[in-house]
């Protein structure tokens, strides 16, 4: 399996290099909302500018390592029957889409690291003070968070199989999320019971959680908390997405998919 990895790592990255500009397009693009509301924030509480800098500038990053896009593949693949091409190759469907989700994460890390170190220099807010452990649990929180989207992402693109629109239907999910994972502004900031209900919710641990780590705003016991929380959503999607993939598989066959 590690050397079909290795060989599909391979095919997705030279097929990201035939896509160069739309790549870049797709990247500069996904960054935009993220600093326009830091520049609203900051208008409206300057006196926290350092503060929304620094958010903001994780919520960019965060958000790149862990974006999923698989809705939107399956939905067209599904919809026009090209899926049924990606049936007949070797291995599950699954692993091209994981395939190419890590190469384009390497592609974001390669250059947003590099762009936040020469920040850094001109704006001491964007150097991070993590400890050792910090740096471990932020890791393996954006590596959690990275899992959660995907399997969200391609579980909502299976229900192509019985829904016509389901772009549509993940649109009104990204809507939640902008608020309760943290993207539209911290979620301590919320009402109350909104910050009670993303405690709870898997938006939360896809990238707020991650931010939370780095800044130090999460206390030890809030931390085992919050890896348990996501573990659980993490073994929901996954029985979900085995689940519809078995019902779409026989929706396919019956229809002469």
């Amino acid at each position: 399996m590690v050397r079909k990895y290795i060989a599909l790592l391979r095919m997705k990255y030279i097929e990201m290099l035939a896509y160069r500009l739309a790549t870049f397009v797709w990247m500069t693009g996904a960054i935009t909302q993220p600093l326009i509301t830091m520049f609203v924030w900051m208008n409206i509480h300057p006196e926290e500018s350092e503060s929304f800098l620094f958010y903001f500038m994780a919520v960019i990053f965060v958000e790149r390592m862990t974006s999923a896009w698989d809705v939107w593949e399956l939905d067209r693949e599904i919809r026009e029957g090209t899926f049924s091409n990606l049936l007949l190759r070797p291995l599950h469907p699954i692993h091209w889409a994981i395939a190419e989700n890590i190469v384009y994460k390497w592609l974001f890390l390669v250059i947003l690291v590099p762009v936040w170190m020469v920040g850094a220099v001109y704006w001491p807010a964007l150097r991070p003070h993590m400890t050792g452990s910090q740096i471990g649990w932020f890791l393996g929180a954006v590596v959690l968070g990275a899992a959660l989207r995907f399997l969200l992402s391609y579980s909502c693109g299976l229900l192509a199989f019985w829904v016509t629109k389901v772009a549509a239907v993940y649109g009104v999910i990204d809507v939640i999320s902008l608020f309760l994972s943290g993207r539209i502004a911290p979620l301590e900031m919320l009402p109350p019971q909104l910050r009670e209900w993303s405690e709870w919710l898997p938006f939360r641990y896809m990238i707020s959680f991650p931010i939370e780590i780095a800044t130090g705003a999460v206390r030890a016991e809030e931390l085992v908390r919050g890896f348990a929380i996501a573990a659980g959503w993490l073994f929901v999607l996954a029985a979900v997405l085995q689940w519809l993939w078995k019902a779409g598989m026989k929706k396919n066959q019956a229809v002469g998919g």
